[in-house]
C-alpha cells in the first residue's frame, strides 16, 4: 500500500505499507537526499523551518519514526535496530544511493543503527542533542519510572516531560512553543511512548562505531541540556570527532536557538565528504 497525496508544487506526503503498519514520511526539493528524523515525542513537523531552507539545495526527507506523528507502532519488538530498519524502507522505496542524515535525541539513536546496519548508504550523520552512549542505570531507571506513570496518567508526565527538556531560562519567553510541542507530544500514542521508552533503555552503546566510523560526522550539544553533559561529551569524542559544537540551550536547540544550530546542519550539509 503506498498513498502519495501533494501538497503545493513540490512537497509530496507518503504513507506506506512497513511490515503490516503505516509509516509515514515527507519529501520535497531536489539534490544530494538528507533524512531528518525527529525525537521522542515528537513528528516531521519539527522540521518544517529548517525543511524550507534546505530544499533549495536537498531533497529533504522527513520520517515519523514508528509510534509518532502519523506512523503507526511497529508489531516487531520495539528496538532502535527496527526503527533503522523502517528507514531503510524508506531509501529503497525512494531508490536513493547515498543519504546524509540529521537526527535529533532519540533520532539521533536511530541514525546511528542506520549507519552500522547500512554503511554504504551514509555519506555523513550530525546527532544534534544527541550521543551514541548507551543508557547508564540512572536513565534506565528513569525510563522505567516514566512508562508506570504514563500508564497511569499519561498527559501529566508527556508535559512535565517536554517542559523539562528546555533549559530553564528559556521557558519563559518560549512558552507558545513549548505548549505546541506539548500538543504534538499529546499525539503519539502511549504504546509509541512506552515502545520507544524500551527501544533506548536496551540501545546498543555506538560509541567505538561513531568514533571509527569513515562518513562525515558531526555534533550539535546544547551547554545547558540535562540529559546530555554537553562538555563531558566533546571532550571524550573531540579528537575522533572535531565537528562539535555546543550552543547555548537546552535538549532542544532547534526552538531554543533555531539560527545557530540550522547554520551549522547547513553547512555540515553543504559540506563535501572527505576522501
Amino acid at each position: 500500500m503506498v498513498k502519495r497525496t501533494f501538497v503545493g508544487k513540490d512537497k509530496v506526503n507518503m504513507t506506506v505499507d512497513y511490515k503490516g503498519s503505516k509509516l509515514f514520511y515527507t519529501a520535497t526539493g531536489t539534490g544530494p537526499a538528507c533524512i531528518l528524523l525527529h525525537g521522542f515525542l515528537e513528528n516531521h513537523t519539527i522540521w518544517d523551518t529548517l525543511t524550507r531552507q534546505l530544499k533549495k539545495s536537498h531533497k529533504v526527507i522527513c520520517i515519523d519514526l514508528p509510534g509518532h506523528g502519523q506512523s503507526e507502532v511497529l508489531r516487531a519488538e520495539a528496538s532502535i535496530a527496527a526503527m533503522a530498519e523502517a528507514i531503510f524502507h524508506v531509501v529503497q522505496l525512494e531508490d536513493l544511493d547515498k543519504i546524509e542524515l540529521v537526527g535529533h535525541s532519540m533520532g539521533g539513536y536511530v541514525g546511528l543503527a542506520f549507519a552500522k546496519a547500512y554503511p554504504n548508504k551514509v555519506n555523513g550523520l550530525l546527532l544534534l542533542n544527541s550521543t551514541p552512549r548507551a543508557d547508564n542505570e540512572e536513565r534506565i531507571a528513569n525510563r522505567k519510572h516514566g512508562i508506570a506513570v504514563a500508564r497511569k496518567n499519561y498527559e501529566a508526565i508527556v508535559k512535565m516531560s517536554v517542559a523539562n527538556l528546555f533549559a530553564l531560562k528559556n521557558r519563559k519567553k518560549l512558552e507558545k512553543d513549548i505548549e505546541n510541542l506539548k500538543k504534538e507530544a499529546l499525539k503519539t500514542p502511549l504504546k509509541g511512548y512506552i515502545d520507544a521508552q524500551l527501544a533506548m533503555m536496551h540501545r546498543e552503546d555506538l560509541s567505538r562505531f561513531w568514533r571509527e566510523a569513515f562518513f562525515k560526522k558531526a555534533m550539535i550539544l546544547g551547554e545547558n541540556d540535562t540529559l546530555i553533559d554537553a562538555f563531558e561529551v566533546k571532550k571524550a569524542f573531540i579528537d575522533e570527532i572535531p565537528a562539535i559544537t555546543i550552543l547555548s540551550g537546552g535538549h532542544v536547540l532547534f526552538l531554543e536557538n533555531p539560527k545557530k544550530t540550522y547554520e551549522k546542519i547547513s553547512l555540515f550539509l553543504n559540506t563535501s565528504v572527505p576522501k
